[in-house]
């Protein structure tokens, strides 16, 4: 599977810190040229990759699944190949990503959430997988009682996953 390698993206797009700069210049240029139609494309041109480079700032997250790319395709109706080796920012750059921005940056939010949700529900089963309950003899009959001491410890860990995943469900 080819990757995006986020880490260059993200040393990439602080140096174009300078794109702010752009659009002042562009109003200090003499009203004469403001009026070219090239003028009007650059400043379009500009416009849009300001807009877009937080966008793809979002989709480069390590969160990011086959799913949310899939969710990305169905919105965008733009095929994001991210299986194909070939498959470039420019073909990231080829998708309406600005006519779906609100949907692109919900579905982007969303992944970093259901990440954290399944570390956190991994940890609780890991909790879970690990709790011994420990028995004690009652007269001739056997182990038929849980140890207090113990069992109390594991009901506390029990009610903090249950905590845990409570707020899970409410953060949906």
């Amino acid at each position: 599977m080819y990757t995006i390698n986020s880490d260059d993206i993200s040393k990439v797009l602080p140096s174009l810190g300078i794109l702010p700069f752009f659009p002042s210049r562009c109003r200090k240029l003499p009203k004469a040229l403001k009026d070219w139609p090239a003028f009007l494309d650059l400043k379009k041109k500009i416009e849009d990759f300001s807009e877009t480079c937080p966008l793809l700032e979002l989709m480069t997250n390590k969160a990011m699944k086959e799913r949310h790319w899939k969710r990305l395709s169905d919105v965008c109706h733009y095929n994001f190949d991210v299986e194909n080796p070939a498959f470039t920012l420019r073909g990231v750059m080829e998708a309406p990503l600005l006519q779906y921005k609100d949907d692109v940056e919900d579905i982007c939010i969303s992944a970093v959430k259901e990440r954290d949700i399944e570390a956190k529900l991994k940890q609780v089963r890991a909790d879970c997988a690990v709790a011994d309950l420990s028995f004690s003899h009652f007269k001739a009959r056997g182990e038929l009682l849980l140890k207090g001491t113990e069992t109390g410890e594991i009901i506390m860990a029990l009610e903090d996953s249950s905590m845990i995943m409570n707020g899970l469900l409410s953060n949906r």
